[in-house]
C-alpha cells in the first residue's frame, strides 16, 4: 500500500485525461476462453491508462505484438499477463488475489483450445516449480554451510583449548614427576622396613609364647614350695620331712576340671585371679568347656558372667567352635540365649564365621533357625556374605537353596551387595548362574543397585557387559533408574555411553517434573548443557501445559534460572528442535518463556542458525513468522541487530518479511540509519553474495518511495562512508527511475557545501558582529 503518488504515475493520470487509450477490436472468431481472457486483460490494460505504443516501449516490446495479444488474435504467454498485472499494482490499487486468480485460470483454459501452448505452458509451470525447489535447497545449502563454518570455527576454539590444557597437563606431569619418583623411593624404603619389623614380630611372638611357658612352670614351683612351707609350719617341725610331695597345681586343676561342680570351679577361677594366675583361669575355663556338657558349659559361663569373670568365658567360647560339634554348638546357643547371655551367642556366629567351613557354616545357620534363633542366623550368614570368600558364599548358598533360610539367603546376598567390592559383585553374579541359582544372583544385583553409589553401580555394569552378563546389566541399569533424583544426577556423570542419555529420558518420561527441574538445573551447573537442553525439550514435547508450566515455575526458583536454561538451550538446540520448543511453549500460553527462546536466536548474530529456525517457524505456522511480529520486533533493534536479522530472512527465502522490515524500519527513518545498516551489512565479509542482495532490495525500495532529496543525500553519505558500491548502484538505480531530475538533484546535493564564487552574496563584505558589554 503507498501513501503517495510517485511522478510516474501523476504523469500517466495527467496523459490518460488528455488523451483517451483506444485499443484494436477484438478479432472476430475467437473461441470462448480467448475471448474471455482478451476481454478481461483488455479491461485491465486499460487501467494503465497508457497507450500500447507507450507500453510496448516500456517493457521493450513490439507494438504489433502487444495489439495481437489485446485484440485475441494471439494467444499472450503467462509472462505478459503477470507483467500487466505487476504494473497496474504498481500504479494503483492492486488486483485482489481473486482476481488474478480467475484471471491465470481464463489463460489456462485458453490454452487448453492450443495443444501445442498448453503442453508448453505445463512444462514452464513445472521448471517454475523446479526453480523454485532449487532456489529453496540452494538457500538451505547455504544456511547450512554457514552453520557448518560456524561450527568449525568452534571446534577449532575448543581443539586450540584442549591442545593448551594438554599442555599445560604435561608440564604439570614433568614437574610432579621428580616428586612421584622421590615418594616412590621412600615406599620402597618403609616397604623393606615394614617386612624387617614383620620378621621380628613374628620372633618376639615366639619369644613370648616360650617365657610365657617358663612362667606358668615358674608359678607353679612356687606354689608348690609355698604349699611345703605352710605344711612344714603348721606341724612345727622343722626337721621332719614330708614321706609324699604335694599333688601339683596343674594336676589339681585337671581333677577340678573333671570333678568340680560349677561353683567350685569360679571359686577356684576367683582364687588363680586373686593370685594374679590370670591365663591360668582362662585355660581352666577353656579346659572346662571343651570336655563337659552343653548344659554345664552354659551354667559355667553364665556364672562367670554373674561373678565378673566374664572376658574368661568370652575366651573360651572361639575354643568351643573348633573342637566341638557344630549340633553343640547350635544347642550351647540355643542355651545361651535361655539364659540371656546374646553377646555370647553373637561370639559364637562370628567365630563359626571365623572358623568353620562353608558346609558347617549352612548347617550352624539351619540349627539356629530350628532352635528359633532366627535372627542370629541371618546374622550369621549376612557376616559370612561380607567376609568370606565368593567360592565360599556359592557353597553355602548351594548347601541352603529352596529351603527354609532361603529369604536369609537373599538378605544375606543384599549384605554382600552393600560391603564388597565391585569386582567381587561381578565374580559372584557369574559363579551364582554357573551354579544355576539365579535367585541370588537377582538379590544380589538388586541390592548393588539400589544401595550402592553411583559410581559403583555404572562400574557394575559396565563389568557385566564386559564379561557377557549383558542381560544382568540391563537390569541392574534399570533397577538404578528407580531411586530418587539425587542418584541419578551422579549416575549420569558416571555414565560415558549413551545410557546417560537413556537414564535422562526416561525421567523426562516418568519422573516427577520437579524431579525433572532437579536434572535440568544440575546439569546445567555442572557443564552438561547439550544433556539440559535435550532433556527440557523431551520434556516440553512429552509433557502436558500444566506440567510443562510447573517446570518452568520450578526452574525459576533454582539456579540459574529458568530463562538462563532456555537461552543456552535454544543456542544449543538444531534449529528445527528450537522451533519445536518455542511451537510447544506457544501452543501451552507460555508466552514469557517462547519470547525468551525467540529473542536468543533471532537477535544473534549466527545467520544460518536463525535463517534454518525462521524458515522452520514458517512452516509450522507460528505466530512469530508472522510479518507483523517480526516487525514490532525490530523496532527496537539496533543495526547490528537488524542487519543478521536481514541476512536471515534472506538466507530464508523470508523475502515478504524481508520487504515488511525494511519498508517499516529504513523507508521514513533519516538517511544516517540507512548508512549504518549498509555499514554493518558491508562488514559481514564471509556472506558476501547475501549482502549485496539485501542492499540491492533496499535500493530498490529508497529508489520506490523515497524522495529524490532522501536519494541524493543517501547516495552522498553512502559515498562518504566509503561504500562506493551501494553508493553507485543507488545512483545508478534512481538515475534510471527519475532521469534528469535526479540528477539536478544529485548536483544540488553534493555541491550545497561549496562557495559559489559567482554569486554577489559570496562577495558582500562580512555584517559586523555585535558583541555583549561585558560587565566587570
Amino acid at each position: 500500500m503507498h501513501e503517495a503518488q510517485t511522478p510516474a504515475q501523476g504523469e500517466t493520470a495527467v496523459a490518460s485525461r488528455v488523451r483517451p487509450v483506444v485499443l484494436a477490436p477484438l478479432k472476430d472468431g475467437l473461441a470462448p476462453e480467448k475471448r474471455a481472457l482478451a476481454e478481461d486483460l483488455r479491461r485491465v490494460f486499460l487501467s494503465l491508462g497508457i497507450s500500447v505504443r507507450r507500453y510496448a516501449a516500456r517493457r521493450f516490446l513490439n507494438p504489433s505484438s502487444v495489439t495481437r495479444y489485446l485484440s485475441g488474435e494471439r494467444l499472450p504467454p503467462w509472462d505478459f499477463v503477470a507483467g500487466v498485472i505487476a504494473d497496474v499494482e504498481e500504479a494503483q490499487a492492486p488486483l485482489t488475489p481473486e482476481a488474478e486468480a480467475a484471471l491465470r485460470e481464463l489463460h489456462r483454459e485458453a490454452l487448453k483450445s492450443n495443444r501445442h501452448s498448453s503442453e508448453v505452458q505445463a512444462l514452464q509451470d513445472k521448471l517454475a516449480e523446479a526453480d523454485e525447489d532449487t532456489r529453496r535447497i540452494t538457500t538451505r545449502q547455504r544456511a547450512l554451510e554457514e552453520a557448518l563454518r560456524d561450527r568449525e570455527g568452534r571446534l577449532a576454539k575448543v581443539r586450540g583449548r584442549c591442545r593448551n590444557l594438554e599442555e599445560q597437563l604435561e608440564e604439570q606431569h614433568l614437574t610432579h614427576r621428580g616428586e612421584v619418583e622421590l615418594w616412590q623411593g621412600e615406599y620402597a624404603r618403609l616397604h623393606e622396613e615394614c617386612g624387617d619389623l614383620q620378621e621380628q614380630v613374628i620372633y618376639l611372638e615366639g619369644e613370648l609364647a616360650v617365657t610365657r611357658a617358663e612362667l606358668i612352670a615358674a608359678e607353679d614351683r612356687c606354689h608348690r614350695l609355698e604349699n611345703r612351707l605352710e605344711t612344714l609350719q603348721e606341724l612345727g617341725d622343722e626337721g621332719r620331712k614330708p614321706s609324699v610331695e604335694a599333688p601339683s597345681l596343674m594336676m589339681m586343676l585337671e581333677e577340678a576340671d573333671r570333678r568340680s561342680s560349677v561353683p567350685e570351679l569360679v571359686r577356684a577361677v576367683g582364687d588363680l585371679e586373686l593370685r594374679t594366675r590370670k591365663a591360668m583361669a582362662s585355660e581352666l575355663v577353656r579346659a572346662a568347656s571343651q570336655s563337659r556338657t552343653v548344659e554345664e558349659v552354659a551354667g559355667l559361663l553364665s556364672a562367670l558372667r554373674q561373678a565378673g569373670f566374664d572376658a574368661h568365658a568370652q575366651t573360651a567360647l572361639p575354643a568351643m567352635v573348633m573342637v566341638r560339634s557344630v549340633d553343640d554348638t547350635s544347642a550351647l546357643a540355643r542355651e545361651l540365649f535361655r539364659e540371656g547371655l546374646q553377646e555370647y551367642v553373637l561370639i559364637l556366629v562370628q567365630a563359626s564365621v571365623k572358623f568353620h567351613q562353608p558346609e558347617d557354616v549352612a548347617e550352624f545357620a539351619l540349627a539356629l533357625r530350628r532352635s528359633g534363633l532366627d535372627e542370629h542366623a541371618g546374622s550369621l550368614l549376612g557376616a559370612a556374605a561380607v567376609v568370606r570368600s565368593a567360592p565360599d558364599l556359592v557353597s553355602v548358598a548351594l548347601a541352603l537353596a529352596g529351603g527354609e533360610l532361603d529369604g536369609a539367603v537373599c538378605a544375606a546376598m543384599s549384605a554382600a551387595a552393600a560391603e564388597r567390592a565391585v569386582p567381587d559383585l561381578v565374580t559372584l553374579s557369574i559363579m551364582l548362574r554357573e551354579a544355576c541359582l539365579p535367585r541370588y544372583a537377582d538379590a544380589l544385583q538388586r541390592a548393588a543397585a539400589g544401595r550402592r553409589s553411583a559410581s559403583d553401580v555404572a562400574e557394575f555394569v559396565r563389568a557385566l557387559g564386559r564379561h557377557g552378563l549383558a542381560q544382568d546389566a540391563e537390569t541392574v541399569f534399570t533397577e538404578t533408574q528407580r531411586r530418587s533424583v539425587g542418584h541419578l544426577i551422579p549416575l549420569v556423570q558416571a555414565l560415558h555411553d549413551n545410557r546417560a542419555w537413556t537414564v535422562l529420558s526416561e525421567a523426562a518420561q516418568h519422573r516427577p517434573v520437579d524431579d525433572v527441574a532437579v536434572l535440568i538445573s544440575e546439569l546445567h551447573l555442572t557443564g552438561r548443557h547439550q544433556f539440559a537442553a535435550n532433556l527440557l525439550v523431551l520434556t516440553v514435547r512429552t509433557r502436558p501445559a500444566e506440567q510443562v508450566a510447573r517446570l518452568l515455575e520450578t526452574l525459576g526458583a533454582m539456579a540459574p534460572g529458568a530463562e538462563a536454561v532456555l537461552r543456552a538451550s535454544a543456542r544449543l538446540l538444531a534449529p528445527e528442535e528450537a522451533c519445536a520448543l518455542l511451537v510447544c511453549l506457544e501452543r501451552f500460553g507460555l508466552t514469557s518463556p517462547a519470547e525468551a527462546v525467540f529473542r536468543c536466536i533471532v537477535y544473534d548474530e549466527l545467520v544460518g542458525h536463525a535463517g534454518l529456525f525462521l524458515a522452520a517457524l514458517a512452516q509450522s505456522g507460528s505466530r512469530y513468522a508472522r510479518v507483523d511480529v517480526l516487525s514490532d520486533h525490530t523496532a527496537g533493534m539496533s543495526e547490528s541487530t537488524v542487519a543478521p536479522l536481514l541476512l536471515a530472512l534472506e538466507s530464508a527465502s523470508l523475502l515478504v518479511h524481508l520487504d515488511a522490515v525494511i519498508e517499516d524500519r529504513y523507508l521514513r527513518c533519516p538517511v544516517v540509519d540507512v548508512v549504518l545498516l549498509a555499514r554493518r551489512l558491508a562488514s559481514v565479509t564471509e556472506a558476501a553474495p547475501r549482502v549485496d542482495r539485501v542492499l540491492d532490495r533496499l535500493v530498490e525500495h529508497t529508489v520506490r518511495v523515497r524522495s529524490l532529496a532522501d536519494q541524493a543525500a543517501l547516495v552522498t553519505a553512502l559515498r562518504a562512508a566509503m561504500l562506493d558500491r551501494c553508493a553507485e548502484r543507488l545512483a545508478a538505480e534512481a538515475l534510471a527511475a527519475h532521469g534528469g531530475r535526479f540528477r539536478d538533484e544529485l548536483t544540488r546535493e553534493e555541491t550545497k557545501h561549496e562557495q559559489k564564487v559567482m554569486s554577489r552574496a559570496f562577495w558582500l563584505p562580512d555584517r559586523p558582529r555585535h558583541r555583549r558589554d561585558r560587565r566587570s
